[in-house]
């Protein structure tokens, strides 16, 4: 296996992993304390950590785009699944922190 997208697929992991990681303790905290300041900024912070692993995706997609071999590999595979995984809990994270944040002013109301 090509040592260098293993080293890449592994990278892809790592990145989404804890942006992942890091959104969903966003939200666990955002429900123990309710603060919504610090959920954003957590998500933010873990939106940097998905961005790292969006970067090594573009890099292996324009190398295709350019015509050198990219290996495809199961571990290649589990990354990409990893990096969709981290996208879909940002966006659902980002989510319920707004919905938190909608409920909370109503039931203050």
């Amino acid at each position: 296996m090509d040592e260098k997208i293993v080293e890449q697929s592994m990278q892809l992991i790592l990145h989404a992993g804890t942006g992942r990681s890091m959104v969903i303790e966003a939200v666990n905290n955002l429900a123990e304390n309710g603060d919504v300041a610090a959920a954003r900024k957590e998500i933010k912070a873990a939106g940097k950590e998905i961005g790292a692993a969006h970067d090594i995706q573009t890099a292996l997609i324009s190398a295709e785009c350019d015509g050198k071999e990219v290996e495809k590999s199961m571990l290649l595979i589990h990354a990409q699944d990893h990096f969709m995984t981290a996208l879909a809990i940002r966006d659902m994270g980002q989510l319920m922190v707004k919905m938190y944040e909608s409920l909370s002013k109503k039931t203050a109301d």
